[in-house]
């Protein structure tokens, strides 16, 4: 009789841990980024033994940062940005004959783009996300500026050589489509591939003058501008030379 009244005490309580037991085996665990999640993806290149990250290029092959937003189990918003600044200088000292020449030269141009796209994404597995994505980009191309200082020096004196160059910029605007899938190797971290086509175009160049102020040592100073323009418009429909490989980590919000 005891051992039956302390069987119907202690039955209900194992008859719920079983249940708890069999439902937590029946939820699958969540490997994928959850609505509201803030994702930063980079291309991956390399071997297995010499494995390395990089950013991913824009339409104009220059290196941009991607981030994607989850909007829900189907859709991920995701944008690139690509902004980027170039200067170069040169400068030299040296002596041709009796003449000391100084040189000193620089360049500057800057371009920035954006790419805004937006993942659809298809019914997969716990790990496995498979997507189509679309992908719309607008940039725009600053002008280049570039000049140089000559001072050359004799006995006489100095005389120095001034030359400036500038030249309009342009813009470019582009639309990729592209298939790819993400393989969540870890809670928020995955391993992914993306594969696509666009079309590309580019209008760059425009009014370019370029003005030389040369102040001899002897005899009066003078100015010569050259005035010229050149456009160039590409426009490119491409597939891509190979699939991009991708790392993506996503951030809980």
């Amino acid at each position: 009789m005891k051992y039956l009244l302390s069987l119907v005490f202690i039955l209900p309580f194992i008859v719920a841990q079983a249940q708890d037991s069999i439902q937590n085996q029946s939820v699958p665990p969540q490997y994928n980024a959850n609505a509201g999640d803030l994702g930063v993806t980079v291309n991956i290149t390399g071997l297995i033994n010499n494995i390395s990250s990089v950013p991913r290029k824009d339409l104009r092959a220059q290196n941009s940062l991607v981030v994607r937003y989850v909007i829900n189990d189907n859709l991920t918003f995701r944008t690139g940005i690509a902004p980027r600044v170039v200067g170069y200088r040169v400068s030299s000292t040296d002596s041709v004959g009796k003449d000391l020449v100084e040189f000193d030269s620089t360049a500057r141009q800057s371009s920035f783009s954006i790419r805004p796209g937006i993942e659809y994404h298809f019914l997969g597995t716990k790990r496995l996300d498979p997507y189509a994505a679309l992908d719309a980009e607008f940039g725009v191309i600053g002008w280049f500026n570039a000049g140089s200082n000559t001072n050359i020096s004799d006995t006489t004196g100095t005389s120095k050589y001034k030359r400036t160059i500038t030249e309009a910029g342009g813009f470019g605007l582009g639309a990729k489509l592209s298939l790819g899938f993400n393989y969540f190797v870890a809670k928020r971290l995955a391993l992914g591939l993306e594969y696509g086509m666009g079309l590309a175009y580019t209008a760059t160049g425009g009014d370019k003058q370029e003005v030389l102020q040369i102040d001899p040592t002897s005899g009066s100073a003078s100015t010569q501008r050259q005035l010229s323009s050149t456009r160039v418009f590409d426009t490119q429909l491409f597939v891509d030379p190979m699939a991009q490989f991708t790392l993506s980590y996503f951030f809980s919000l």
